[in-house]
């Protein structure tokens, strides 16, 4: 059972491709094709042999139908399917009558109009012409001409039943596979976004958030109003980065990068946030802090970037930064926006970038308030 469930399900597409058309288009033609063996069987009981050979001829054109969805031929498919079950409904209402129920066949292809191509909806709306078409010419021979033969009670009951229950299936089949493939897509596209989210967000090599992502989060923060003691901005700049490149290369200059990403992240927890700010350059935002809280703590991050080793090889790396702090004015009257938060934000962005250079022409590896 597992084999042959992997081959009715066999992919045959693209990776980005859906695989709707060709599981539709498929499934359905394997159940025409066991449709018509019944009735080969119902029709060779009851000796009605010219019947069993035009049978024969519908399972082997669905059979067709079938193998095509294997090469990706899904259109071609498609085609096959709707011309002999529209060969077939002509057929049986012909030859027997509006009362065995072959003819609500036309709200399989009706389904299938739409669910089962990739067609634009121009091309859909003159496809449902047809069907209606078809459906209209159907009634139109059922009011004009009497059946080419009389069948007992039974036998149209037998019809009925199994016609209902065909075209039922096959309007199931079609509706889970394409609910199925929808939400399979809305969920790939999820992923997608999330991951796409993930890297406009986060630094790919500190993972931290990026300067994009940290200042759009203290904008939401402040207007959140859950930063009543204040919003205190630190920029941190690698002492000397560019020898560590220049001693030892750049890949231990990433390793520098990485772990002193790492203890900043892991120190920021409990005050705020650390961010990726460009290059050798790292964002601290102090959130319900004011300056003398964020200095205070500044110091003590630096203490443990003093204390830390990186270790390259037999090397042992030492590192410190020069930071400078300054303070967001959150404190406004009146209702504010978002674009003066980000104002005020840049504002003391700039300030911190201005301590930070007094630190580095004092002497570096200092925290100026």
């Amino acid at each position: 059972m597992n084999k042959l469930a992997q081959l009715i399900w066999k992919d045959v597409t693209g990776e980005n491709e859906s695989n709707r058309v060709s599981y539709i288009v498929r499934i359905n033609a394997l159940l025409m094709c066991i449709y018509f063996i019944i009735f080969m069987v119902v029709f060779s009981i009851q000796g009605m042999f010219p019947t069993v050979g035009t049978c024969a001829i519908c399972l082997a054109t669905y059979g067709l139908a079938v193998y095509l969805t294997y090469r990706d031929y899904n259109t071609l498919a498609l085609a096959i399917y709707s011309i002999v079950t529209i060969f077939w409904m002509m057929r049986f209402v012909m030859q027997w009558g509006w009362e065995c129920s072959i003819q609500h066949f036309v709200f399989v292809l009706l389904l299938l109009v739409f669910v089962g191509t990739y067609a634009s909806d121009r091309t859909k709306i003159l496809l449902s012409i047809g069907v209606f078409l078809v459906r209209l010419a159907l009634y139109t021979w059922h009011v004009s001409f009497e059946p080419y033969e009389e069948v007992p009670y039974n036998i149209t009951l037998m019809f009925q039943i199994i016609n209902i229950l065909s075209i039922f299936l096959s309007m199931i089949v079609i509706l889970m596979i394409f609910t199925r493939d929808k939400m399979a897509t809305e969920a790939k596209l999820s992923q997608y976004n999330k991951k796409l989210k993930q890297i406009s967000e986060i630094d790919p090599l500190t993972k931290l958030p990026n300067r994009r992502s940290v200042i759009s989060g203290t904008i939401s923060n402040i207007m959140r109003g859950v930063c009543e003691n204040g919003v205190c901005i630190a920029i941190g700049d690698i002492d000397f980065f560019k020898t560590v490149n220049d001693t030892y290369g750049h890949e231990a200059g990433d390793e520098v990068l990485k772990q002193l990403a790492s203890l900043c992240h892991e120190f920021m927890k409990e005050h705020g946030i650390a961010a990726r700010w460009g290059g050798e350059e790292f964002l601290f935002v102090f959130n319900n802090e004011n300056l003398d809280e964020a200095g205070m703590h500044a110091n003590a991050l630096l203490s443990k970037i003093r204390n830390m080793t990186v270790m390259w090889g037999d090397v042992e790396i030492k590192v410190t930064m020069t930071i400078g702090v300054a303070d967001v004015n959150t404190f406004i009257s009146g209702d504010v926006t978002e674009a003066e938060i980000d104002d005020r934000i840049n504002e003391a962005v700039g300030a911190a970038d201005k301590k930070l250079y007094m630190g580095k022409s004092g002497g570096r590896n200092t925290v100026v308030v």
